[in-house]
């Protein structure tokens, strides 16, 4: 059994990013013996974090972090947004497979935020109902930051709306989902958001002090429901 402490599985994703961008990815329990291996061994004692991504084909989650089998349970969607099917399969990273870390990561350049702020501005192309239902929720990130940072314009919007967008993700994950919320405030799960450069491979960690704030505000919306 490794060793899952939310520090330990931290600092195993720190490295594992510096050895990425060092070119120097050690690609380990990646071997086919691995799979065999897995076959027989239950992912509870090896998955060290749960990962909430975007589908983009740029960020390989993996390998982005120099992980290996039944390191990563990953939920991947575009624009990274959560709903039903994502909060519950985050609960199943969260609950039983009991990762001791939750990543929220989302990415530099991410076409559904931007496709999401063209909406807005009147410039984007028929989308499908199904995308429309994915830009509705990221649609609240991007008002937020116009509203606050009314001096932000092209990518500046785009980047402020990308990272606003995590703590979108976190607080509609919060709000669906009391096993998460009570195993955060348990101390249950570290929870954690991650900006992914995909010109430079560097993953830079967000302040943990959003993570509190975004739960002191969903606490306050579900007293006040």
């Amino acid at each position: 059994m490794r060793d899952r402490t939310p520090e330990s599985a931290l600092k195993a994703l720190q490295e594992g990013n510096q050895r990425f961008v060092a070119n120097e990815s050690g690609h380990p329990r990646s071997s086919y013996e691995q799979t065999i291996m897995a076959k027989a061994l239950d992912q509870t004692y090896h998955a060290i974090a749960t990962f909430v991504a975007c589908s983009d084909s740029r960020m390989p989650v993996e390998r982005i972090f120099d992980v290996g089998i039944m390191d990563a349970f990953v939920v991947r969607t575009a624009g990274n947004v959560i709903g039903v099917d994502q909060a519950g399969s985050i609960e199943y990273g969260v609950g039983v497979v009991a990762t001791p870390l939750l990543v929220f990561l989302g990415h530099t350049k991410c076409g559904a935020v931007q496709t999401t702020i063209d909406k807005l501005y009147g410039k984007a192309d028929e989308l499908t109902p199904s995308i429309n239902a994915i830009i509705a929720k990221i649609r609240p990130a991007v008002l937020n930051v116009l509203n606050r940072e009314e001096d932000l314009n092209g990518q500046s919007v785009l980047d402020a709306s990308v990272e606003q967008n995590i703590w979108q993700g976190l607080h509609d994950l919060f709000m669906k989902s009391k096993l998460v919320r009570d195993k955060y405030a348990n101390g249950g799960v570290k929870i954690i958001g991650g900006m992914y450069d995909v010109e430079t491979g560097v993953v830079r960690w967000l302040d943990e002090k959003n993570v509190s704030n975004v739960y002191a505000s969903v606490q306050l919306e579900l007293e006040n429901e």
